[in-house]
């Protein structure tokens, strides 16, 4: 479909040349990384769109847009932005797919138009990366494409198989290795408490262990959450799959982070749904101090856990060291309290605020 954007809700670096009125197509998400980004769309969708926990594209149809209309689209955004963007993401899910002429087209095209460019971004799937040869990968990186966003989810073949990510922990290895060769800086996308409780450690082991193996610029984490009408919620409710609790959730991150020793990549936990959000540093000289932060958050008296935790999950704090979780004791044991007397436990709580969030 094609949408309409006014200059003054884009959100890009630098200032408009007018506020006239841009045309041109877009989709529906990027990585929170991105939010400074002009987005152009490359392809259509998700051509896998099976993953058990993924609410974006279901019923939608894949497909690739002809080189044209891409640079049409790029044409009406320079006519707009000018030179201001600094940064690019292509969309949507796969744009790796387009053949690799086209997308060398595309991106040659997007460097003329913007030569002020800094970055060009784009989600890939391992499953791609995978097969595309290493010369076309390395064409398409010296046409501008410098970093790769891939949703790893985990290196546990038995994980990936229940929430049906369509790709083996070998793909992922191969296809994080051949970005790597090819000169992308890698982003890999995990996702702690995505084998429930069943394949938790399991979990945490095999990918730290995929992880060494591919080397990538930067770990992500996005926490698990069965999100109403995605088949994980119906996995859920079956029985197939029990989420973590929130303190499990921690300690599978804590093991994660453990096997990750002697890795140098950047850990970000950049998104809402992480419940701690101050485990971000570089390793390996910071990892001691994410595994510290586990711990203090696993140390604390089970009262103020619950405190801690029904003050972040309602967004009145983003990290353990902000006192306000404690400055507030009295009014969070008062919901804790009127939950208990309603039956609710305070995970229960928790796992509803969660979904809301997404």
């Amino acid at each position: 479909p094609m949408v309409l954007r006014s200059l003054s809700d884009r959100g890009l670096r630098g200032t408009p040349r007018s506020m006239a009125v841009c045309e041109f197509e877009q989709g529906p998400i990027r990585p929170p990384s991105e939010a400074g980004s002009l987005l152009v769309r490359v392809s259509r969708n998700c051509p896998w769109n099976r993953c058990a926990f993924c609410p974006v594209y279901k019923g939608a149809k894949f497909s690739l847009r002809p080189v044209e209309e891409v640079l049409a689209d790029v044409a009406a955004m320079k006519a707009c932005w000018g030179d201001a963007p600094r940064t690019v993401f292509l969309q949507d899910a796969n744009p790796l797919l387009t053949p690799p002429d086209d997308l060398v087209a595309i991106l040659e095209g997007l460097r003329e138009a913007f030569p002020k460019v800094a970055r060009i971004t784009a989600y890939a799937r391992s499953h791609t990366l995978a097969r595309r040869s290493a010369d076309d990968l390395r064409r398409i990186r010296l046409a501008g494409l410098n970093r790769l966003h891939v949703g790893m989810e985990s290196g546990c073949d038995e994980v990936l198989k229940l929430v049906s990510k369509g790709s083996s922990r070998e793909e992922q290895i191969r296809g994080g290795r051949q970005a790597k060769a090819a000169g992308f800086e890698l982003s890999e996308y995990v996702m702690p408490g995505l084998g429930g409780t069943g394949l938790s450690e399991m979990h945490a082991e095999d990918t730290a262990s995929a992880l060494r193996e591919i080397e990538p610029d930067f770990v992500r984490l996005r926490t698990t959450v069965a999100i109403p009408g995605t088949p994980l919620e119906g996995l859920a409710e079956s029985g197939e799959f029990q989420s973590l609790s929130e303190i499990d959730l921690v300690r599978e991150i804590r093991r994660l982070l453990s096997g990750l020793r002697g890795l140098a990549t950047r850990i970000e936990s950049d998104h809402m749904l992480n419940l701690l959000m101050e485990i971000r540093g570089d390793l390996p000289r910071d990892l001691d101090r994410l595994i510290d932060i586990c711990d203090r958050f696993l140390d604390l008296p089970e009262k103020d856990r619950r405190r801690f935790v029904l003050a972040r999950r309602m967004n009145l704090v983003t990290h353990l060291g902000d006192r306000r979780w404690r400055d507030l004791r009295g009014e969070l044991d008062g919901i804790l309290d009127t939950m208990e007397r309603e039956g609710r436990s305070a995970e229960e709580v928790s796992r509803e605020l969660r979904r809301r969030m997404v």
